[in-house]
């Protein structure tokens, strides 16, 4: 009985919010964070010279926030988000309503969305796009993998660039990162710092556990006293690789802004994460550490074995050394040439492009 209630009073009220007059504003939606926003969103929003009302909580709703939340989707002229906002499966918005999607990630890498294992349905995760009218993605070449993953038309996603890609771009505010980076971190100060961003695991769209297959004690004992591994973790990777201070110079960093520790890379080693594209605008060497790569569980839209601007390494006792050769051999034209097909439209001014798309859709009759 009363979860009928509780479905009679939300279908209720998104009927009254449906009769409500639509405003002048923007609604910022997402669920990266709590209580503030991160990245492309918070580029932006800092951009932005019209009214605004921010909705930042991360999931599980509570029944004040659902009721918030659907109540300025349905009553603003354009929602912003970043990931997915899982009201739009269930209301009809306005026709002068624009859903404006500044997707997390730059580029495409793994398969997500509608090419990739969900726990949705395939139709629920159409209902959750379908109503985007602009999907802003990195470059021209990965806009047909954001309208499969999506199920839109190609139309609707534009290449507009990525706003959190302006400060990579930026080499004085890069400066500034490395700066606040070592000034948090003054004993790194003077070492080559290899900087280890792996992402999560999923099995049927669930997070689990993730063993790296690295035998630490082995590359603390090899590193030489100029050489730390810094490690940080994607956010949803709770459980750290080994327990706090086991290591004086292999640091787990997770939680530390993303670009501070690029900043500080001598070499980024990653596996199926975005921040390949991060760290390639920086022209960072790379190094792809994969040794469940057989196992793991999405496919790529680009061709693994030979696209990436780096060496593959699988074998976890072969890590240290291809490190310091990806340091002395990068291949910074390969780099470049990958940005210019996965990132081409980030050339420092995505923030500009999209707050005019944006402030242009506030006023717009």
């Amino acid at each position: 009985m009363k979860q009928k209630l509780v479905h009679l009073f939300s279908v209720l009220t998104t009927a009254l919010f449906c009769l409500l007059p639509v405003r002048r504003r923007v609604f910022v939606y997402t669920i990266r964070s709590t209580d503030c926003l991160r990245e492309n969103l918070q580029c932006v929003y800092a951009a932005l010279h019209c009214k605004t009302v921010v909705f930042a909580k991360m999931l599980p709703h509570g029944k004040k926030d659902i009721l918030r939340a659907r109540y300025y989707l349905l009553t603003s002229r354009v929602i912003l988000t970043d990931d997915y906002i899982r009201y739009l499966r269930d209301v009809k918005l306005h026709p002068q309503q624009k859903v404006i999607q500044i997707w997390h990630a730059v580029g495409a890498f793994k398969r997500f969305g509608l090419d990739a294992p969900s726990r949705l349905t395939p139709e629920d995760e159409r209902r959750t796009h379908a109503a985007y009218t602009t999907v802003c993605v990195s470059a021209e070449a990965v806009r047909p993998f954001y309208a499969s993953a999506f199920g839109i038309g190609i139309e609707k996603v534009q290449p507009l660039g990525v706003p959190r890609t302006d400060v990579l771009l930026d080499k004085a505010a890069m400066q500034q990162k490395r700066d606040t980076f070592f000034k948090a971190n003054p004993a790194l100060q003077n070492k080559t710092c290899y900087v280890y961003l792996p992402t999560f695991r999923e099995t049927n769209g669930t997070v689990r556990p993730f063993d790296p297959q690295l035998p630490f004690d082995a590359i603390s004992r090899a590193l030489q006293p100029d050489e730390v591994l810094l490690i940080g973790r994607h956010p949803v990777m709770q459980t750290p690789f080994f327990p706090p201070d086991t290591y004086k110079n292999i640091l787990d960093l997770s939680g530390t802004e993303t670009t501070l520790l690029l900043s500080a890379a001598a070499v980024v080693i990653t596996d199926y994460s975005s921040v390949v594209f991060d760290a390639a605008l920086l022209v960072k060497p790379l190094l792809f550490y994969c040794p469940d790569l057989d196992d793991y569980e999405r496919t790529f839209y680009l061709d693994y074995q030979t696209d990436l601007p780096g060496e593959i390494c699988r074998d976890g006792n072969a890590f240290l050394p291809l490190v310091r050769q990806a340091k002395q051999t990068a291949n910074n034209e390969k780099i470049r040439q990958f940005c210019k097909i996965e990132a081409g439209a980030c050339d420092g001014h995505s923030t500009e492009r999209i707050v005019r798309l944006i402030e242009a859709a506030v006023s717009d009759a």
